[in-house]
């Protein structure tokens, strides 16, 4: 009697096991099947191409940069190969792309931003704050970097050079009033750094300031001088790292 229910459990066990891979076997057959109906549908072709992050470069651009646009398969695409062409524009610092379900692609950017324009041998360029050329300067407005001695630039050059170094960190530092700041000449350095303003006063900083030491004290004093009406020199290379007002020559005569 036992060894007849044994053999009877046993054949249901078995049963069970011979049911449960059918099971498996289906439902994976027709997960498969579904997936070669959805690869050979519409849904998946490329429906949209979104762009985030972006702010110089237009979308229609970065499509063609990375060659992706509706209509393409989703997976056939080499996303990895499309990123690294987007990588090599100079504008670009990181580059994200993916798919995003069911049939768009995402491309995420973040931008370099110009902090200057600086003069070479062969034009007037646009550099970020790592020392990439972007581009050539097509009107922006951005404090002009001078009295550097560059030789020929083309945009993803990096700009190399001790000078060029401290000129940017200036630029850089100023990027919070930029838009009063018309350039930041080194004609004169390691004696003096002269920076010129976009409604006509000079800046004199000795070559030692760290870059942002005196930029809220020069903030300050310029709105002061600005309300009061008076334009002229401010001097920053006093012992006290005060800075001290020397009126234009003609303000002095009209007073």
């Amino acid at each position: 009697m036992l060894q007849d229910n044994v053999l009877a459990y046993r054949g249901r066990a078995k049963k069970n096991k011979v049911s449960k891979v059918f099971v498996v076997l289906l439902i994976s057959f027709i997960t498969l099947a579904l997936f070669a109906y959805y690869l050979a549908s519409p849904l998946a072709l490329v429906d949209k191409v979104e762009v985030t992050g972006n702010s110089y470069l237009q979308p229609a651009d970065i499509q063609q940069l990375v060659g992706l646009e509706p209509g393409m398969n989703m997976w056939r695409l080499h996303l990895g190969a499309s990123r690294d062409k987007l990588s090599a524009n100079p504008w670009v610092l990181e580059a994200r792309i993916r798919r995003k379900f069911p049939n768009s692609i995402l491309i995420s950017l973040e931008e370099r931003i110009g902090v200057a324009v600086v003069m070479s041998a062969n034009g007037n360029w646009i550099v970020a704050e790592d020392k990439v050329v972007l581009a050539e300067n097509d009107g922006f407005s951005l404090p002009w970097v001078t009295g550097l001695e560059l030789g020929a630039l083309t945009p993803g050059t990096i700009v190399e050079g001790q000078t060029v170094d401290l000129a940017l960190a200036w630029a850089n530092a100023f990027q919070p009033i930029a838009w009063q700041i018309s350039e930041i000449n080194f004609d004169s350095y390691p004696v003096v750094i002269t920076v010129f303003t976009t409604d006509g006063y000079k800046v004199l900083f000795d070559s030692f300031t760290a870059p942002g030491d005196k930029i809220q004290d020069f903030a300050v004093l310029l709105e002061e001088l600005r309300r009061s009406g008076q334009k002229g020199i401010i001097d920053f290379r006093g012992l006290q790292g005060r800075g001290i007002f020397i009126p234009w020559p003609e303000n002095s005569a009209e007073e």
